[in-house]
């Protein structure tokens, strides 16, 4: 069995399976930034204790306290001596954090942006702290991240689910600007029930990452590692020296491996590039794809040159085949992070196939876009088993419906027809049916329980994954279409064909089945800067049978087949779409 180093194998976990641990940072994350540590506070306000009885200077101040008091110097017990009230404590704590008008030094530190870096990239979605300064979420807002903070009960019940948020924040000890901070011992004996059933949660459904934090002083939120039951998920700790008994008990609890650091910065910043140069050495390499898609354009064309072409697109099919059915195609539970990364991972595995694709679409002859057909089908993978979560079976089909939406394309480019109705009618086997239309499986929407609005910025969108996948195919469609316009328009083309011919197939089932209605609406059914679904449709009833889709026998081959199917649908888009 290969032993790998932990730092290695955290970056390889955060890599195949982004977003499934939370990190816990401790005070040591912010010492860099010039923030005192918990010890460190403790000292200082040891110098004020001694300072109201007229003692200025002690050769150790611990020990001074020591014989002062005959007690082991507490942070929890000084600071309720010097501050009484939460509020004072808040201004103490307040002084410790702020920078004054000439601190240069209270800013995110390597650490920091290290952090933000990886959370930005969807590596991780939550951190539990217990430090009560803001230079996390100041670093992630300069990678573009706003966060979720939750520092209180208040902003707990107000707060965006974790499956929902691209980073959460859980401030357990409260945040400096609020009165409300935890600092005592008493007050870190127990946290409210809302928050132990949020720790609860995260201690449970996450791995966890360790850094900055002792385990000695902070009661409850220890008790909470302590109490979760769960090992599904590997702990990290890393520390500067050997862990205190506390901290041992944890890590063997959670049978957690420890990672020697000799500080945060350094942590943090190797654990990113580890975990950029895994990412860098999945991506297929731009002069490979250009490459590959310049013989594409050459061998798709001429038939002497077949084997070639059926090289090219069998060695890239397997390659693709080969991931959906290896491990590295994730088997974790679907959440947000789990789910961009596993898009992104097969936007990459791809790339190669679905542009040769394309450019063999426009430009291939009939012997080459056969193949492609069965290029497309053979990504369908029917014969897989069907055991594990839904979400993660939908995706295995992505990659074939990338490909049929880029051979979509790369046919209307060329203005053949023909080619645009053999894809979108042709026989698919699935899981369920033997033979069913491309257009009734292949579109985005009509992965089964999948929910496009997991994409991470396109939480908003009315059409997540015709806005997601659009851009992608706007950057890689200048293989056929230099003008941005056209490769924009070539986009809405091919949805508008998946919309129509999808609306014919389904009123057929209806009328069969009493199956429901309903249409994959792509985003020219709610842009107003292009060309809408409701002006497309009215186009095509004004040309009749002269339209080129019906003489392609396409939505039934006719204006009489296709107008009930059509009047179906104008009916549901008025439903659906509130300006249609």
């Amino acid at each position: 069995m290969i032993e790998l180093e932990p730092i290695n194998s955290l970056a390889l976990t955060l890599h195949h399976a982004p977003g499934v641990q939370a990190l816990l940072l401790g005070s040591g994350i912010s010492r860099a930034a010039g923030i005192p540590t918990g010890w460190e506070i403790t000292i200082d306000l040891i110098k004020r204790l001694a300072s109201v009885q007229g003692v200025m200077d002690a050769p150790d101040w611990a020990s001074w306290y020591r014989d002062t008091y005959a007690k082991e110097p507490s942070y929890s017990e000084i600071l309720d001596a010097v501050a009484s009230t939460p509020a004072e404590r808040r201004a103490v704590i307040h002084g410790y954090i702020e920078p004054t008008d000439d601190d240069d030094i209270r800013k995110p530190t390597k650490a920091h942006h290290a952090i933000a870096k990886l959370i930005a990239s969807g590596a991780i979605r939550v951190v539990i702290t217990t430090n009560f300064d803001r230079l996390l979420e100041n670093a992630l807002r300069d990678e573009g991240v706003e966060p979720t903070v939750i520092a209180s009960v208040d902003g707990l019940l107000g707060a965006t689910p974790l499956v929902h948020s691209r980073c959460t924040i859980v401030k357990v000890h409260g945040d400096y600007m609020d009165a409300r901070i935890k600092n005592t011992e008493g007050e870190l004996e127990i946290y409210a029930d809302e928050f132990d059933a949020l720790l609860d949660r995260v201690f449970d459904e996450f791995g966890l990452v360790i850094a900055g934090w002792s385990g000695d002083w902070d009661i409850a939120l220890r008790n909470a590692i302590l109490r979760c039951p769960s090992r599904r998920y590997p702990l990290y700790w890393a520390s500067r020296g050997a862990l205190t008994r506390m901290g041992e008990d944890l890590i063997n609890h959670r049978m957690g491996k420890t990672i020697a650091v000799t500080d945060a910065d350094t942590f943090f910043t190797q654990l990113l590039h580890k975990f950029e140069a895994i990412q860098s050495s999945s991506k297929v390499h731009p002069q490979s794809v250009a490459i590959a898609v310049a013989e594409a354009r050459k061998i798709s064309r001429d038939e002497r040159l077949a084997p070639e072409w059926a090289d090219l697109l069998a060695r890239e099919v397997g390659s693709v085949s080969k991931f959906v059915g290896s491990e590295e195609f994730t088997k974790t539970v679907p959440n947000k992070g789990t789910m961009n990364a596993l898009i992104e991972e097969t936007l990459s595995r791809t790339e190669i196939l679905r542009r040769v694709i394309l450019v063999a679409s426009r430009w291939g002859n009939d012997q080459a876009f056969h193949s492609i057909k069965s290029a497309i089908s053979s990504l369908t993978f029917a014969d897989m088993q069907r055991g594990g979560y839904t979400y993660l079976i939908s995706m295995r089909q992505l990659a074939g419906s990338l490909c049929f939406y880029w051979g979509l394309c790369g046919s209307i480019a060329r203005e053949d027809y023909g080619r645009v109705r053999e894809l979108l009618t042709m026989k698919l086997r699935t899981a369920h049916e033997r033979q069913v239309p491309a257009v009734r499986v292949m579109p985005f929407n009509t992965f089964e329980t999948v929910d496009w609005k997991i994409l991470d910025g396109f939480e908003n969108h009315h059409t997540p994954a015709s806005d997601f996948f659009a851009a992608i195919f706007d950057k890689e469609a200048s293989d056929v279409v230099i003008n941005p316009d056209g490769r924009s328009m070539l986009w809405d083309d091919a949805e508008f064909m998946i919309t129509m011919e999808f609306a014919y197939d389904r009123l057929q089932l209806v009328e069969k089945s009493a199956s429901r209605f309903w249409v994959p609406v792509g985003r020219s059914g709610w842009r107003r800067d292009s060309i809408l679904l409701s002006d497309r449709i009215q186009t095509l009833q004004e040309e009749g049978d002269s339209s080129l889709l019906y003489k392609s026998a396409l939505i039934g081959g006719s204006a009489a087949a296709a107008a009930p199917s059509i009047e179906v649908l104008k009916d549901y888009l008025a439903r659906n779409i509130r300006w249609f």
